[in-house]
């Protein structure tokens, strides 16, 4: 049996976010240097655009609600079959 020594481990380091409007999808655009524990800092500008190729939605979040998010972990490479 061989196991290969390059499995890459998961992330578990917080980033911080919003929801897109239009699809609901996180959209995270900064690393959260608390870990989950400092109180959120807003940004004065944030203009977003949705990472979900079926949405691509481009708002300005400045106003938004700032959550805390842990990225998912990634369900594998697509095939180009």
């Amino acid at each position: 049996m061989h196991i290969s020594q390059s499995s890459k481990t998961a992330d578990t380091r917080w980033y911080l976010g919003v929801h897109c409007r239009k699809c609901k999808t996180p959209i995270l655009f900064g690393l959260d240097r608390g870990e989950g524990q400092a109180p959120n800092v807003a940004p004065r500008k944030l203009l977003l655009t949705c990472g979900k190729a079926e949405c691509r939605h481009q708002a300005d979040y400045s106003e938004s609600r700032v959550d805390r998010f842990q990225r998912p972990p990634e369900a594998g490479k697509r095939s180009n079959a």
